[in-house]
């Protein structure tokens, strides 16, 4: 059962669950909200461009108060959701301090389980799925004591995951962070470091006796808040430092090639391996783990609209970026859509789509604002000066392709924020 839509909202936007009187001010909030995603349908066209105007002005914290696309009715409303969620999103890029942890604030007693959900949606702008019923388990909805303050969302998670006995799953395939029956293991090891999770999974040791060698590896899993969409995350070899509790360096055995994780937004994680020389014998621990990194987050994005899918070489130009349905093939039950992307050369964002780092979202998207979500992977079909090239499947779509409009959403600029983090005391197996 999904719980909530995509959205980011400014940092450090704090809901008292227990406050009646913040209450009330959510409920203002949402009302007012409400009021103007109606007049979006006004039979006026100024009606419709001052509830656009005064939409965009609340800001990013109103995202998820907006309806999902497909429950728009009308065809204005439909476009003008499109057309604020776009420049909400695009706002809430440009601004370097959304790129930090979210943080969450939820105080009170007794607070059921499905409204802290809500409260950490709202306050974070991150998605949360209820995977319980989907796996067999009962999904309760137990009353929860807790006293949240300005705490990083992933933290607040975990707390939360732990009192109402779930376990988070980013591991989901849509992008958001499921929550299943059962609570992790005591012995897991957890650390936060701004909008990020890492888990210290495991050290083993290998003895390679054809090569005479022993060496050992440190699986770590990294997660991050989905709203960020990062796409590659850049170990600093040359930074890591282990030492055991004898005071000894334990030397890193990191390839250049292994440095660089490209990573998908599909699930908010991914693996970290970090072979290492055998610690000496005699350690019975590594005393210190520490681990730098650079992770590459998409900002400034843009998104550019087809009237209909079944159009060809049809081109749409937002500042520098410009990007062309070339048209779509069907192949039985899969429409192939052919997308020509365009960037200013030797940019930081072109650089790093030619580098294979492809972040972009696409859906298609009917005349009463219903969507079918791309599902079907794609393959990139072309790097030639400025230019790239994509193939994207969609596959089982109802209809035709007349009947769809494609909105095709891309960043136009890339941002680098650090990753750091330090395990202490690991014991050696």
């Amino acid at each position: 059962m999904r719980i909530g839509m995509a959205a980011v909202v400014f940092l450090g936007l704090t809901v008292m669950v227990s406050d009646v009187g913040a209450q009330t001010s959510d409920a203002a909030l949402r009302d007012r909200v409400l009021q103007l995603v109606d007049r979006l349908g006004a039979p006026k066209l100024e009606a419709r461009k001052a509830a656009e105007e005064a939409l965009i002005k609340l800001g990013p914290r109103i995202l998820p108060l907006l309806p999902e696309a497909g429950k728009a009715k009308k065809d204005e409303r439909s476009e003008g959701l499109e057309r604020v969620r776009a420049a909400l999103l695009e706002a809430q890029n440009q601004d370097p301090a959304n790129l930090g942890a979210a943080k969450v604030t939820i105080k009170g007693t007794g607070i059921r389980l499905t409204e802290v959900i809500k409260a950490l949606q709202t306050q974070s702008g991150n998605v949360l799925t209820d995977l319980r019923e989907q796996e067999g388990a009962e999904a309760t909805n137990p009353p929860l004591d807790l006293d949240i303050t300005d705490k990083p969302f992933l933290e607040a998670l975990d707390i939360i995951a732990r009192k109402a006995e779930l376990t988070p799953n980013f591991y989901t395939g849509d992008g958001s962070i499921g929550l299943m029956a059962g609570i992790p293991p005591s012995t897991y090891r957890v650390l936060y470091s701004g909008p990020f999770r890492i888990t210290l999974r495991q050290i083993g040791a290998l003895r390679d006796f054809q090569a005479d060698t022993t060496t050992a590896n440190v699986q770590l899993e990294v997660a991050w808040e989905p709203r960020l969409r990062p796409m590659l995350l850049a170990l600093k070899a040359d930074q890591l430092a282990i030492i055991d509790d004898m005071g000894k360096t334990v030397e890193p055995q990191v390839m250049a090639e292994s440095t660089d994780v490209p990573l998908r937004p599909d699930n908010p994680v991914a693996e970290l391996n970090i072979n290492l020389d055998a610690p000496d014998r005699a350690a019975k621990k590594l005393a210190s783990l520490k681990v730098k990194a650079d992770v590459t987050i998409p900002a400034g994005l843009k998104t550019f609209r087809f009237p209909s899918l079944a159009a060809e070489n049809v081109t749409k130009k937002e500042g520098e970026i410009a990007v062309t349905l070339e048209g779509t093939e069907i192949d039985e039950q899969v429409w192939k859509v052919n997308v020509e992307l365009s960037y200013p050369s030797g940019g930081a964002a072109f650089e790093s789509y030619r580098q294979g780092l492809f972040n972009n979202r696409l859906w298609l998207q009917k005349a009463d604002g219903s969507r079918f979500e791309h599902n079907g992977g794609f393959s990139n079909t072309a790097a030639e000066g400025d230019k790239l090239g994509f193939e994207y499947l969609f596959v089982d779509a109802p209809g035709k392709p007349a009947d769809y409009q494609l909105v095709y959403e891309t960043p136009s600029k890339v941002l680098t924020i650090p990753l750091e983090f330090e395990f202490k005391d690991v014991p050696l197996p």
